[in-house]
């Protein structure tokens, strides 16, 4: 009996009436997806610079927040000093063309962006550091002012009758500025930490992709396809 030819893939069985049957190997599916470091990195950086913009758009509108509420005399020098240092809106600023650069490098993976990214990485870092020292200092100076409203209390009862209630609300107005004030640099000081964080993190990512020379950088040629190399 002939034999037929054999495809690759196919291999041979014998039964009990010497009658030989082919059998073909499953086809391995071909639209498996391989690990792509670049697809990673974009991943990475765009969820990076979208946590930072969010950072910014929150000190940002928290630091509009200190502008426009009142509050008594015993919390303008904290909070003044807090503005004028122009943290919440310089440094917000900053943390928005971080992100923003993050996402863009992210997305084009050439070594100028890649640059940008870790110069403007390493500002943001310095800048939530200052602003965490600075934000830290306000929480003290604030636990400092907020006494002022203890010793109004004192007060109350040196006053006469009719002035009782009206110191009354003086008071209750302190305190309450008081807690509010501690909750919006809380809050900011919290976000100023994540910031840091990202920050610090961006820059050892950033850093890695510009000076590191490992096969899976996103910056490193580009692989050879299998199906030519089979071809030649």
């Amino acid at each position: 009996m002939l034999s037929q030819p054999k495809t690759k893939g196919d291999f041979e069985s014998f039964t009990p009436n010497d009658i030989f049957v082919l059998k073909r190997e499953k086809p391995k599916h071909s639209d498996q997806k391989e690990d792509n470091p670049e697809n990673s990195l974009q991943e990475e950086a765009t969820v990076l610079g979208i946590i930072q913009i969010l950072c910014c758009l929150l000190i940002s509108s928290l630091g509009a927040l200190l502008v426009s509420a009142p509050y008594s005399s015993h919390f303008k020098p904290t909070i003044s000093t807090i503005l004028m240092s122009g943290y919440p809106f310089v440094g917000a600023l900053c943390f928005a063309i971080t992100g923003s650069l993050s996402i863009i490098s992210g997305k084009k993976s050439t070594k100028p962006f890649a640059m940008s990214s870790l110069t403007s990485s390493a500002v943001s870092s310095l800048t939530a550091g200052a602003g965490l020292f600075l934000l830290a200092d306000g929480l003290a100076a604030l636990k400092t002012a907020s006494r002022g409203c203890d010793s109004e209390r004192e007060y109350l009862a040196t006053l006469p009758y009719s002035m009782y209630y009206y110191s009354e609300y003086e008071f209750k107005n302190c305190l309450l500025t008081s807690v509010s004030l501690t909750g919006v640099l809380v809050v900011m000081l919290v976000f100023t930490v994540l910031e840091l964080l990202l920050a610090a993190y961006a820059s050892i990512l950033w850093w890695k992709q510009v000076y590191s020379d490992n096969p899976g950088s996103a910056f490193s040629l580009p692989r050879s396809n299998p199906t030519c190399q089979k071809a030649l």
